[in-house]
């Protein structure tokens, strides 16, 4: 049994590192804007994808390619939101609207990666990683790397955005657009770095992804569903509730998975639990108003 849950706690931190990295991202966004922004899916997949080019192209080990491919995302991320999203909120899109708009340019984000790189699975150019016993498992070396910048990278937001004047800012807008614009803040330039440290988040997500298994253009796509339902439940005790909601969502799926034998029958199995702890939460609302 002690050997279950050791193992299950490291395999899923481990494993599911990087969902945890892009859920930060999304929370940011989500947070700021309100937006379910289905084509966050592909800035994760933009990361892999970038971290790969640069990786094969100019034979960089994977250390050196992962900040250049969570910049590369980044600024793609903005990108994004002056050629689409910005002018959508001027128009007076409505929230719904604004889902299938990224969702439509989700699918063209994807065709184009599709135009660029091909169809086939592609693989980063990397020595087999060294293996590290962690509890009496073996670890790859990407997937501690992976671990050491979801935490030094929470570490930093938290610092950033709880600590900090600028912080404060991004805290503001996200409550009253224009009382924190009548107290001086500049919303065009909050919204933007928080949509770059978004893409940069996913982006490095994406690269970690990449490097432990493949690089395919639907593999943000996979991911999306979990790194969603990680934000709605945990978000609500800001960004801390989002690492803890991903971290124990990781383990769940490793000890799922050791359970069932299938990673299929492990996600549907949370996403069912999911479910029930969302409706649960949103009937215990109701009755607290009730009361």
């Amino acid at each position: 049994m002690l050997d279950f849950i050791s193992d299950s706690i490291v395999i899923g931190l481990t494993e599911h590192a990087p969902l945890i990295l892009a859920a930060i991202g999304f929370s940011l966004l989500y947070r700021l804007t309100g937006l379910i922004n289905v084509a966050y899916s592909e800035t994760i997949t933009l990361g892999a994808y970038f971290g790969m080019w640069v990786n094969t192209t100019f034979d960089l080990n994977f250390y050196t390619v992962l900040l250049p491919a969570g910049l590369l995302a980044g600024l793609v991320s903005v990108g994004t939101y002056f050629a689409i999203f910005r002018p959508a909120k001027k128009l007076n899109v409505g929230g719904l609207e604004m889902i299938i708009i990224s969702f439509g340019l989700s699918i063209v984000l994807r065709h184009a990666l599709q135009f660029v790189f091909g169809y086939p699975v592609r693989f980063f150019e990397v020595p087999p990683p060294d293996t590290i016993r962690v509890l009496g498992v073996g670890v790859g070396s990407f997937r501690i790397l992976a671990v050491a910048s979801v935490a030094a990278l929470a570490l930093i937001l938290y610092l950033f955005i709880q600590k900090s004047s600028f912080g404060l800012q991004i805290r503001a807008l996200a409550s009253d657009e224009d009382l924190a614009q009548a107290s001086g803040i500049r919303p065009l330039f909050v919204t933007v770095l928080i949509w770059f440290i978004a893409g940069i988040a996913g982006g490095m997500a994406g690269a970690f992804y990449g490097v432990s298994s493949s690089v395919a253009p639907l593999l943000g796509w996979r991911q999306f569903l979990f790194i969603f339902l990680v934000v709605v439940v945990g978000g609500r005790k800001g960004l801390g509730g989002v690492i803890i909601t991903g971290a124990l969502t990781g383990i769940a799926l490793a000890a799922m998975t050791l359970q069932f034998g299938q990673v299929l029958y492990a996600q549907l199995a949370l996403i069912v639990a999911f479910v029930v702890l969302l409706k649960w939460r949103s009937t215990r609302a109701v009755e607290t108003v009730k009361v």
